[in-house]
């Protein structure tokens, strides 16, 4: 069988692509840029340019979505990328989503069957639940069958989730919220390589979704820490803050919804670029001048840090409670994670040590 996956130069994409390449599976990647490392079988299409997706898709049986891009190109990539796969004839398209469509600290007892939202406070949560209905309503009437996994915190060699800690150690901006004693839903990326080849070959999977983890119950230290060893950093010493809990504005449940929604977008296409001008000017002359509460300094040893700088993300996914369940995966799938966290972390670890990161 023949493969596609689209976003092949990303971190995930790239895992993907080299996963099934190594067991033995014919795999083309589908970039927006050429690859930085020359690949005999890639094709350059951009994920919202339906032709050239097409073209990029044909003589394949299977297509991978693992492309990245701003809240809109996620969204708006869907609909070319299902009428392509269509037009190349492909069987089934497997698509990367999030298990943060259930947000960042999602309530006990989520799984696959609980309701999404929209009016989240991350933007990103929301262009991925517009992305898995679009593509829900498109399989309702076209051929390709779907399938949508969701991983949350994907981690491994050449993650954020690895060097943005190690880096913010290295500048003495690292910190934890209360403790990294929250549940850190983690996938090794070749774990999630995994799932797609499971998701890709099984059957009776159509229109299915699919939470996908480590098979540990991980937490965010045992995620941290490690990298902190691997620095000479004595983990204990990061400073640990506790910012208060945020509250949604007006803004983010109301008007950051409607002004994603298909029919607001749908305007904004068709609007004159001179009149969206006019109305940026005018909403910038309005808007209110950001006071921000001051915050206490925390210092750990060297290391000086504010409760103000933590973003609300990742406050909510550090005092995260529940542990994203594995279970319909590895019942209908038979997703048996194959490689243990440690050896996810210690593969890590010697990637940053290898580019003098560690």
């Amino acid at each position: 069988m023949k493969i596609a996956v689209l976003g092949a130069n990303g971190f995930v994409g790239g895992h993907i692509l080299r996963f099934l390449r190594a067991h033995g599976h014919d795999a083309r990647a589908v970039v927006r840029r050429p690859p930085a490392v020359p690949d005999a079988d890639h094709r350059i299409a951009d994920a919202c340019d339906v032709y050239a997706v097409r073209d990029a898709f044909t003589g394949c049986d299977f297509v991978v979505h693992a492309a990245l891009g701003s809240d809109d190109v996620i969204v708006d990539s869907t609909a070319p990328v299902y009428a392509a796969a269509e037009g190349a004839g492909v069987r089934r398209l497997v698509y990367i989503s999030t298990g943060s469509v259930h947000g960042q600290a999602p309530a006990p007892g989520t799984d696959e069957r609980s309701p999404l939202s929209i009016r989240q406070a991350v933007p990103y949560n929301n262009a991925k639940v517009r992305a898995e209905r679009k593509l829900q309503r498109l399989r309702e009437r076209g051929t390709v069958e779907l399938v949508m996994l969701r991983p949350t915190i994907v981690f491994g060699p050449g993650s954020r989730w690895i060097f943005d800690f190690a880096d913010r150690l290295r500048t003495r901006t690292a910190y934890v919220v209360d403790g990294a004693r929250g549940i850190c839903n983690s996938i090794y990326v070749e774990n999630l390589a995994h799932a797609v080849g499971l998701a890709l070959t099984a059957p009776d999977v159509d229109r299915e979704v699919f939470l996908v983890s480590d098979a540990e119950l991980v937490r965010w230290c045992d995620l941290y820490r490690p990298i902190a060893d691997a620095l000479g950093v004595d983990f204990d010493r990061v400073p640990s803050l506790s910012p208060p809990e945020p509250r949604s504005t007006l803004k983010q449940r109301y008007v950051d919804p409607l002004r994603t929604s298909e029919l607001v977008r749908a305007l904004i296409r068709h609007t004159p670029g001179h009149v969206k001008d006019v109305v940026k000017r005018a909403i910038r002359r309005g808007r209110p001048g950001a006071v921000r509460e001051p915050s206490p300094s925390i210092s750990a040893g060297p290391m000086q840090v504010s409760a103000s700088d933590v973003p609300a993300e990742i406050a909510a996914l550090q005092r995260c409670r529940w542990r994203l369940p594995n279970d319909k995966a590895a019942r209908i799938l038979g997703y048996v994670p194959p490689v243990p966290f440690a050896e996810g972390c210690r593969r890590s670890i010697e990637w940053l040590a290898e580019r003098g990161a560690a």
